[in-house]
């Protein structure tokens, strides 16, 4: 496309402008806390804290919760420089330790199974201005047929209004309400999210990308995990009712289609994996009630 010499002009004075913003955003941003809750996480801590220390954005403090791993979490941790605390029991007062213990005026929250794309923390920080908390994209890798088929469904659910979560949050906001509730096991992300919309806070969102490393691999380890959160998530259906169900339900009319007309080979595999979990979560809770 021809531009006349005045046209060139603006837009070379465009990019100009556009590169020093973004330079001044990565050079003279606020200081960010990432805070990281692990547990037993030497399978995939490296690769989490290798993307945080690979961030565009450097400004950041590193903070790793430990629940009192037993594994080499704690050495991983140290080499990366991080600030180490101890907590337990579960992720929800992990992380509120954290953001007790932060300097930042932003908080980033990643499980230590996550790997951040390396301009996430770039992107949420550009529009940090304009909102009080900020809303990333959750994918899923994959490596058996089970867990790619997890990630097929995790990849449209990332988009579904109904389950947000957001990992980027002001300070003095997480504390205005209240942080994570540590009732919650499971849920919490869902919980902290809908309580910042009660409050009437300015979510927004961006492409930032964090890849779930962490999916179960087999259907026994599947069949484990949902039913232990079979077991624990009767506290969130307790404070949300019916808001719960319907986020967490497995009836999706919506997505169900989706999922066809993508015409994914693991569409099959994928109905297996769904009937393992739902079944193994039913237990669970049938479990707790006992």
């Amino acid at each position: 496309m021809l531009y006349t010499e005045s046209e060139g002009k603006f837009l070379r004075g465009q990019r100009f402008i556009g590169c020093w913003v973004g330079f001044a955003i990565v050079k003279y941003g606020p200081l960010v806390s990432v805070v990281v809750p692990t547990c037993n996480s030497a399978k995939t801590l490296r690769r989490c804290l290798e993307s945080v220390r690979g961030q565009v954005y450097k400004n950041i403090e590193l903070i790793v919760v430990d629940n009192y791993s037993v594994d080499e979490t704690c050495v991983i941790a140290g080499e990366f420089g991080a600030v180490i605390l101890r907590r337990g029991p579960e992720r929800s007062s992990q992380k509120n330790w954290g953001a007790r213990n932060a300097r930042g005026e932003w908080l980033y929250f990643v499980d230590s199974d996550f790997v951040l794309e390396r301009d996430a923390l770039r992107k949420c920080v550009e529009v940090c201005g304009s909102f009080d908390a900020v809303s990333t994209v959750n994918y899923s890798l994959g490596e058996s047929v089970w867990g790619k088929s997890i990630a097929l469904k995790e990849r449209f659910l990332a988009h579904d209004p109904s389950i947000q979560t957001v990992h980027f949050i002001r300070r003095k906001v997480f504390f205005e309400v209240g942080g994570f509730d540590e009732g919650l096991v499971v849920g919490e992300d869902l919980d902290l999210y809908a309580r910042l919309l009660e409050f009437g806070y300015r979510i927004g969102s961006v492409d930032a990308v964090e890849w779930h490393i962490g999916e179960p691999e087999t259907l026994r380890d599947i069949a484990r995990r949902n039913f232990y959160y079979g077991k624990v998530v009767s506290s969130y259906f307790n404070k949300r009712g019916n808001y719960a169900v319907s986020q967490l339900s497995p009836f999706k009319p919506r997505l169900f289609w989706v999922l066809v007309k993508s015409g994914s080979p693991y569409l099959v595999s994928l109905a297996v994996v769904d009937v393992v979990r739902w079944l193994s979560s039913l237990f669970g809770f049938a479990v707790s009630r006992l």
